[in-house]
């Protein structure tokens, strides 16, 4: 199943969506695709009370936080 994402300015499939974020859904799964599949019972069967809470708690990283920590994430790779 696939949906145009905003955050990435394309089309994107489920899958990616829930995992996008070292293994956990994105910020914004639920809102883009509650129309579509009973996303809160999918979310709540694949993870754990403690995992949402990660994900879907506290301030969204900026796009230069991302990118930052990509970054540094290659730097530590070579």
């Amino acid at each position: 199943m696939d949906i145009y994402c905003g955050q990435l300015g394309m089309v994107t499939q489920l899958t990616y969506c829930v995992s996008m974020n070292e293994g956990l859904p994105c910020r914004n799964v639920i809102g883009c695709w509650e129309t579509r599949v009973d996303i809160m019972a999918l979310l709540k069967g694949a993870f754990t009370e403690e995992e949402l809470r990660k994900c879907f708690s506290g301030l969204p990283k900026s796009r230069l936080d991302r990118i930052m920590e990509i970054l540094r994430a290659i730097d530590k790779e070579t």
